[in-house]
């Protein structure tokens, strides 16, 4: 869609077939999404059942390549920890930097747990791609976790990744 954005960090690879995938995605949203994390880590995003996918999309691909969406799952435990990948509604965007330029709201905590927060308080209607089409690399060092080689130990791997992870 014209009026949605995707953001990126430089250390991801994707799946090759992404495009296709998306075609899939975009469709199965509610009216009213927010935001679509197309990976993630250190949270069951399957908790909630996936939502129902258009019919037409099925044949395109091989079924177990198939990309699900799933309402976010963010408990205040296992709170969103990944933002390597999301796309953003225009609206959504808009409503996003006002809540992160609120100096008591922006300045507490890191971007991860205010979308942690906004997705809880149900400021935003997110969604997860499952399995995630987009992961991290992490093949250089980490700036978050310093000293700890290339960040956390949650990997995910890819079923045909651009650079093969």
């Amino acid at each position: 869609p014209e009026d949605v954005a995707v953001l990126l960090e430089d250390d991801i690879d994707m799946e090759k077939g992404i495009e296709i995938r998306m075609h899939q995605v975009w469709p199965s949203l509610p009216h009213d999404w927010d935001m679509v994390f197309l990976g993630h880590c250190w949270s069951n995003e399957s908790f909630y059942s996936a939502l129902p996918l258009p019919e037409a999309i099925f044949p395109l691909y091989d079924l177990l390549a198939q990309s699900h969406i799933h309402p976010s799952y963010s408990p205040p435990s296992y709170s969103l920890r990944c933002t390597h990948d999301y796309a953003l509604s225009l609206s959504s965007a808009c409503r996003l930097l006002q809540h992160l330029r609120c100096p008591p709201f922006a300045y507490s905590r890191a971007l991860d747990r205010a979308f942690s927060w906004l997705i809880e308080s149900g400021r935003l209607h997110t969604f997860s791609v499952v399995p995630s089409i987009v992961i991290q690399r992490k093949v250089l060092s980490s700036d978050i976790f310093p000293g700890s080689g290339v960040g956390s130990v949650w990997r995910e791997h890819l079923v045909d990744g651009v650079f093969g992870t």
